[in-house]
């Protein structure tokens, strides 16, 4: 069972203001609070006696007793109860106080105990009360008449606040709580009238009624005067209402008007103030005589009311403690049983300040003693603080009010101390929900956001230097796409894990989403900045194993330092993933952002999204490029090249919309298209009597290789249009294949198996191994122009060129050089026993029907 006093309060409408406002119509002062305080030392001792007699009372009646047959909830009221009751005369109404009551409220409405037995059973425990009080303070020589009017005011403020408890659970009686408030005040020991300043009777209680023998009726609305018969009572009652007049334990012979009854009682008088704005007048009335004998029984309830004290205390593991004068100058620290159980100390152990703070956790202790000290100034004193209890750490929260002096000295001072370690926990749990990433357990955006701001903070009080890394991972989506989100996060969770071992502990390492993560490294420069570059990529060489699955990644990571690049945590993230992009084109892996990458950025951004565009409005083009047998120039293929005008830009160059489209993850959806094109031209050209001798050869992009059905989807394409995949040439860079050589080994295997052929593209440029090269069902290898263009004036490209080309005759390969220009190096190719070319030698690209007349009508 659980109730936020919190959300009852609030409902209620009961913040501070509130609060306050009802203790102002009621008058309730803080003599009054000081009076209540005075009595709580005296009825602390039978605190047990009234929980006891009350909940034995309760239990007499089958329909209340019916609700407490269970121990554990009858025990748990109980401590409950001991509470209240303590709580009644503790001299602190604030705003904890109030919670307090509507709690004692919630736990009776809560075990279903109707109002009208609760306030019943209350009103029983003051009629036990007064006597004890008016015997106590009578034996002091204190006034009764006055506590008592403090009790009643605090009674009906308690009175109130249970109402407003009930009422936000059951609305529906309202009417009944505000009438079992009536017999609350009617069952009060002393006698009360309650008049208007013209002294006419605006209400009674039954006290008053039956000391003077008077029916309801004889007492409502009439005047004083014509019910008591004593007129010294109504003079004084005049100057009260008249004069603001205050009279406190008043002894008269007050004699009735109707029978003629006297009484020796001692009456108190003092204005009220009523909801209409008008004053009232209180009349206390209480016999002289049984005070005796109340204040024995008083003495009984409060020794009862200190063992359930105690038992409350050890069920809400909260402890109390007091600090008090010694007599000597000094203050004696007292705890309370279960402060002593909290902080694991026995009973008899004597306590003090330094003993208490060497209990604290070291961590802690400074902020603690701090809080104390500045409570000794008159700050209020709320800390939480850590304590080692047989290995654990647990939260303590404590909290106290001290007085002062008129000088500001401390007197003393009374506090609670509580074990909150659930609570602490919950919200330490909230606190991951919201700073960290699930998935992960890493910062998450929020929390990065905060770190990076303190590190800038930090880096321009001490001029010091700051890095962003903004890193991306590469193929990433290709797992997630062919293997699902499952595979996709436990590959993170390694990546984070792998990254989190690269970093210093001072080198803060966040999530963002997705595959994005960034890095703050303090105090950390350009050449800092790449070596912890290196590390991070240099974590991912070993390949990721997940369900069963070997992976390997790669990351880009863009660079941005504080504060040549940014003064602010936008810029400069800003700025690291302007980098990041230009990283993944670079060889490194990372990247430095530089001013001139902001143009650059919006350039790549217009080119894509007009790319997008025309990929999606079917305005993309492709030409066709013979490859010719160097001896005879017979036409042994072709190769289809992807081309794309734009309206406002003119052609565009493929070195420069390609790696965009792929860096966008595009050439997928490229690829698709153009061998859908391809095979659409292949069938075409065959409806029109055109046979191309050899096949057309398509570039296939490294993100195509690593889709899992690539081949099957090939192979569906070339179905559907009829064209046999003895027709298509697959062209495979040398490092697409090496981006991750086991895929690219079964892809390229499924492909040859479904009829395709396969060529190993810009051969030379990359950094495959002759161990897998000879594992590649490769059927040519195509020498990159680079070689091709200088290598009749560089004798290492031509050293190159013709290792590769005896190194394909040694493989079965067959050679195809790219970019042949000039007749010369022609000729050059052919001597070294490469029999296939390809370039502006032989002829341009061009479009499908320039080529189909050029080649086909040769033919």
């Amino acid at each position: 069972m659980h109730f936020d006093m919190n959300d009852v309060a609030a409902a209620l409408g009961l913040d501070d203001e509130a609060i306050e406002r009802r203790k102002a119509f009621l008058n309730f002062t803080t003599d009054d609070a000081a009076r209540l305080r005075e009595l709580n030392a005296m009825l602390k001792a039978h605190t047990a006696t009234f929980v006891e007699h009350f909940y034995r009372h309760l239990s007499e009646f089958d329909e209340t007793g019916k609700l407490l047959s269970d121990p554990a909830t009858l025990k748990r009221l109980q401590n409950s109860q001991a509470r209240y009751f303590d709580g009644l005369t503790a001299g602190d109404y604030g705003r904890d106080y109030v919670l307090d009551r509507l709690l004692v409220g919630s736990v009776h409405h809560h075990v279903g105990l109707a109002p009208s037995w609760y306030l019943g059973a209350y009103a029983n425990y003051l009629v036990d009360l007064f006597p004890e009080v008016q015997t106590r303070l009578n034996e002091k020589g204190q006034d009764f008449m006055a506590a008592a009017q403090s009790l009643v005011k605090i009674v009906l403020f308690d009175v109130s606040l249970a109402i407003d408890t009930y009422i936000a659970a059951r609305d529906q009686t309202i009417l009944g709580l505000k009438n079992h408030a009536e017999v609350v005040f009617d069952s009060i020991h002393a006698g009360i009238l309650v008049l208007s300043s013209d002294l006419s009777v605006l209400s009674s209680n039954r006290a008053f009624r039956n000391m003077f023998a008077l029916s309801r009726n004889e007492v409502a609305g009439r005047r004083l005067a014509d019910i008591i018969a004593t007129p010294a009572l109504e003079q004084r009652a005049h100057e009260v209402a008249r004069h603001g007049a205050e009279y406190r334990a008043l002894p008269l012979q007050l004699e009735t008007v109707t029978n003629r009854l006297c009484k020796q009682v001692r009456v108190t008088l003092r204005r009220i103030a009523s909801g209409s704005g008008e004053t009232d007048i209180l009349l206390v009335v209480e016999e002289i005589s049984a005070e005796e004998r109340l204040r024995r029984e008083a003495e009984s309830r409060l020794l009862r009311n200190e063992a359930m004290l105690r038992q409350a205390q050890s069920v809400a593991r909260i402890g109390s403690w007091s600090l008090h004068p010694d007599g000597r100058g000094g203050h004696v620290l007292e705890w309370s049983a279960e402060t002593y159980r909290l902080f694991g100390l026995a009973l008899d152990t004597p306590v003090d300040y330094p003993l208490f703070l060497a209990r604290v956790h070291p961590e802690d202790r400074l902020r603690v003693d701090k809080a104390w000290r500045d409570a000794q100034l008159g700050k209020p004193y709320r800390v939480e603080h850590r304590i080692e209890l047989d290995g654990q750490a647990l939260w303590l929260e404590n909290r106290a009010e001290l007085e002062f002096d008129d000088d500001g000295q401390m007197i003393c001072a009374i506090g609670t101390v509580q074990d909150i370690t659930e609570r602490m926990t919950a919200e330490h749990q909230i606190e991951q929900l919201a700073f960290f990433d699930a998935l992960t357990g890493l910062p998450n955006r929020a929390l990065f956001q905060d770190r990076l701001n303190q590190a800038l903070a930090h880096a321009d009080r001490h001029n010091l230097p700051v890095a962003l890394m903004f890193i991306d991972l590469d193929r990433f989506k290709e797992i997630n796409d062919t293997q699902g989100h499952d595979c996709g996060d436990l590959v993170l969770t390694e990546v984070a894990r792998r990254f989190e071992t690269a970093l210093r502990q001072d080198e803060t390492l966040a999530r963002l989403g997705g595959d994005e993560f960034v890095v703050i490294a303090h105090k950390t420069d350009r050449t800092g900045a790449s070596v912890i570059a290196e590390r991070l990529i240099g974590t991912l060489a070993p390949p990721i194993a997940a369900k069963n699955q070997h992976f390997t990644l790669g990351a880009s990571i863009g660079i941005a330092l504080y504060p040549e690049d940014g003064q602010d945590s936008r810029q400069l993230l800003k700025h690291s993933d302007i980098a990041m992009y230009r990283a993944k084109t670079t060889s490194s892996g990372f990247c430095f952002y530089g001013a001139e990458m902001g143009h650059e950025l919006a350039r790549r951004l217009e080119v894509a999204m007009r790319f997008n565009d025309a990929l999606n409005e079917q305005r993309l083009q492709l030409h066709y490029q013979p490859q010719c047998d160097i001896e005879s120039g017979r036409l042994t293929g072709a190769e289809a090249l992807l081309r794309w005008f734009d309206p406002d830009w003119g052609w565009m160059s493929p070195a420069e919309f390609i790696p965009i489209a792929e860096s966008r993850g595009m050439m997928t959806r490229v690829g698709e298209w153009v061998l859908n094109t391809v095979c659409h031209q292949l069938r075409k050209w065959r409806h029109l009597g055109h046979t191309l001798n050899g096949r057309v050869a398509i570039n296939v992009a490294a993100q195509q290789i690593e889709q899992h059905d690539f081949a099957q989807r090939a192979l569906a394409i070339a179905r559907s249009t009829g064209v046999a995949p003895t027709q298509i040439e697959f062209e495979i860079t040398e490092s697409g294949m090496m981006r991750d050589p086991e895929s690219a080994m079964r892809v390229t295997h499924e492909l040859v198996k479904a009829g395709f052929t396969i060529s190993i593209d810009d051969f030379g440029t990359g950094h495959s191994s002759l161990a897998y090269l000879k594992r590649f069902p490769a059927d040519k290898l195509k020498i990159d122009m680079s070689f091709v263009r200088h290598m009749l004036r560089d004798r290492n490209d031509h050293s190159i060129v013709a290792t590769v080309v005896a190194m394909a005759r040694s493989l079965g390969l067959k050679a195809l050089a790219e970019g042949v220009e000039h007749a010369e190096q022609a000729d050059s190719l052919f001597e070294m026993g490469c029999s296939e070319a390809q370039g502006y030698l032989f002829g341009k690209p061009v479009g499908a029907d320039d080529f189909a007349a050029r080649w086909f009508a040769a033919a």
